[in-house]
């Protein structure tokens, strides 16, 4: 498997496979994909993209620190499952965030995946919240450690 930089159109199939099933490409298009500042990453074997993340430059409205960067869209094709993909994706996108300034990472995450982040060592809060749609989330953060 390997890790490498991907545009925004190359994540659309999982999104919307995973994250936006039976829903309209256009739910799996979000704000940020083309900026400039924002990352995309896949975990490709055999030519095929099994799992995705994106990483934006943005500020979360709960945080008081500045220069926050957003964990968003994360997915493994549900058959590759199990294989350390979404370490992979995460540990990237953690990279790339602080090696551009971030103070902090953070995502709105699914509410089954709170485990994973925390085992990663994110601050999972413990206040649910819904995303019409989509489902129940709980706001995670990682501050970057001084140097």
């Amino acid at each position: 498997m390997k890790i490498f930089r991907i545009n925004a159109q190359d994540t659309l199939p999982l999104r919307g496979l995973v994250l936006r099933p039976g829903k309209p490409k256009s739910h799996c298009i979000f704000d940020g994909d083309e900026l400039e500042s924002t990352a995309h990453f896949g975990v490709t074997e055999n030519n095929k993209i099994l799992g995705i993340v994106s990483v934006y430059r943005r500020n979360s409205d709960k945080i008081s620190l500045a220069n926050g960067y957003q964990i968003r869209a994360m997915a493994t094709d549900p058959t590759a499952r199990g294989r350390g993909i979404g370490t992979m994706l995460l540990s990237a996108a953690e990279k790339y965030a602080f090696e551009h300034g971030a103070e902090y990472i953070w995502a709105n995450a699914r509410v089954g995946a709170k485990g994973f982040y925390a085992k990663a060592g994110y601050n999972v809060d413990s206040f649910e919240f819904e995303i019409a749609g989509v489902g129940p989330h709980v706001l995670i953060r990682k501050d970057r450690k001084p140097d």
